[in-house]
């Protein structure tokens, strides 16, 4: 046997390893033999300071990476032995306020952790990833705006970047604004290989800086504009100059809402703001005729973007519109706004995601009617519906679809809505998953006989259904005190 698996060659290794599902099975992978380590430690050192999501110092990382620094402090045979791999040229992730962090509890000073920088460029490293996103956590902002220009100065590590985020605050709002637009402007200068931005643009240095960065990029594909205010337009206009590569544009978290911020467990400090384009931005936008996903995640003044443009994308595939949660309403949904959007690209989309929260139902009727009608490859639909006519449109029309979540609000008779699943079956609905979320009041919960009859019927004419899930509000216990007796029958 090891014979055999001397002969695989480290491509094949390094294909097997990636695909193990934690850090600690690929160091296990590490014992076995030094052939295996040889294949294993590059890929564990990679991204030394990610355990899966888990957030840690990671100490011992910082530790090894002092032993590569050329003093003779250091460097002492009898104090330091040398390692038996060269483990900072491995590093292709850096999520730089965990290596800060780590080196800050290691008590090293600004010097020293400058000096990890160095140890970084001569070795050729070549990071593919560099994560700005959390800096607030840092112990000491003083040492961040001090040693990440330092970091900066060695551009060479950035040369083949494809991933960066840029969507920290710091609590000095002046440094803050200085470090972000200098940022930008170094890796313009340094770095024109990104696929993905994501950033948090909040005055004018930062936001003409962003764009210089975007102008110097190959072939950006992933745009994500998160926390920023109006001043975030300069930035979006630039995006013209990628508008034969950009596939994928998100909005997120601009909103005035500091319980949503809470509730979503956003760590990022947050900013109130709200969605704000001026026309300039929007041309330039539809402009970016490449775009498959459009995405706007808690973001609030959509409705305010005039709605008579042609939001014409002839590649869409995904659109998703999100705000808030049980607890907290969407006040006004872009109803008008996502409808005009289905309607001019209802032949290529095929994954509809409206997930808002309203405490007055809007008119969505017309809404519906363009996702019945116009989009003829629908696969993943997920919206709320206020009428029984609505929820008869989307069973009526959709021949393609493999998941549907409807939100059903309290307008409604759940057992008026499950029949319509009996009435209208869907025929070439194929290894389905149906999600129904009802927000009816106590004295609309079906009892456990009515289910029954209703189930029975629902599955005898739609045997391709694989899920159906149903949940309510107001009957929390309903499908955990009868589940089991319920699946029985239905098998």
């Amino acid at each position: 046997m090891s014979s055999i698996v001397q002969k695989l060659s480290p491509e094949y290794f390094n294909i097997i390893f990636r695909y193990l599902p934690t850090n600690r099975d690929l160091y296990s992978c590490s014992l076995v033999n030094r052939y295996w380590a040889n294949c294993a430690i590059p890929i564990l050192w990679e991204s030394p300071f990610k355990i899966n999501i888990v957030y840690n110092l990671f100490p011992k990382v910082i530790q090894v990476y002092l032993k590569f620094i050329q003093t003779e402090e250091l460097h002492n045979d009898s104090l330091v032995k040398r390692p038996l791999y060269d483990y900072p040229s491995f590093l292709k992730e850096l999520p730089f306020d965990r290596f800060l962090n780590s080196a800050i509890t290691n008590n090293y000073p600004e010097t020293l952790i400058v000096e990890l920088f160095k140890i970084l460029s001569n070795r050729s490293v070549m990071l593919c990833r560099f994560d700005l996103s959390q800096l607030h956590l840092s112990f000491d902002n003083l040492i961040t705006h001090k040693v990440l220009p330092q970091l900066l100065d060695n551009s060479s590590i950035f040369k083949r970047l494809s991933y960066l985020n840029c969507t920290y605050h710091l609590d000095i709002e002046e440094t803050q604004q200085t470090l972000k637009a200098q940022i930008f402007n170094a890796l313009a200068n340094s770095c024109h290989n990104l696929r993905n931005i994501k950033a948090t643009v909040w005055c004018k240095d930062e936001t003409i800086a962003l764009a210089n960065l975007i102008c110097s990029q190959k072939w950006l594909k992933k745009v994500s504009l998160v926390n920023s205010n109006e001043s975030a337009s300069f930035s979006i206009q630039s995006l013209q100059s990628q508008a034969g590569s950009l596939n994928k544009l998100t909005f997120k978290n601009m909103h005035r809402d500091l319980n949503l911020n809470k509730s979503l467990s956003n760590r990022a400090k947050f900013k109130p703001t709200k969605l704000q384009l001026n026309d300039k931005a929007i041309y330039s936008l539809l402009q970016c005729n490449k775009i498959t996903k459009l995405k706007f995640k808690h973001c609030e003044g959509l409705n305010r973007i005039p709605i008579k443009c042609n939001y014409t994308f002839p590649n869409l595939t995904y659109l998703e519109y999100t705000y808030g949660n049980d607890n907290i309403y969407d006040v006004a949904p872009p109803v008008e706004i996502l409808s005009n959007i289905i309607k001019m690209n209802g032949k290529t989309v095929e994954n509809i995601i409206f997930d808002w929260h309203s405490r007055n139902p809007p008119e969505c009727t017309q809404l519906i009617k363009n996702i019945a009608e116009c989009t003829i490859n629908l696969e993943h639909l997920k919206t709320p519906l206020y009428t029984l006519e609505q929820l008869a449109l989307i069973l009526q029309t959709q021949n393609h679809l493999k998941n549907l979540n409807i939100y059903i609000g309290n307008g409604v008779n759940p057992y008026c809505a499950l029949y319509l699943f009996i009435n209208m079956p869907f025929n070439n609905l194929k290894n389905s998953i149906i999600q129904l979320y009802f927000d009816g009041y106590q004295n609309h919960r079906p009892e456990f006989d009515q289910l029954k009859q209703v189930f029975e019927q629902i599955f005898y004419k739609n045997y391709q259904i694989k899920n159906f899930v149903l949940r309510q509000y107001c009957w929390p216990n309903l499908l955990k005190r009868k589940k089991e007796k319920l699946i029985n029958i239905m098998n």
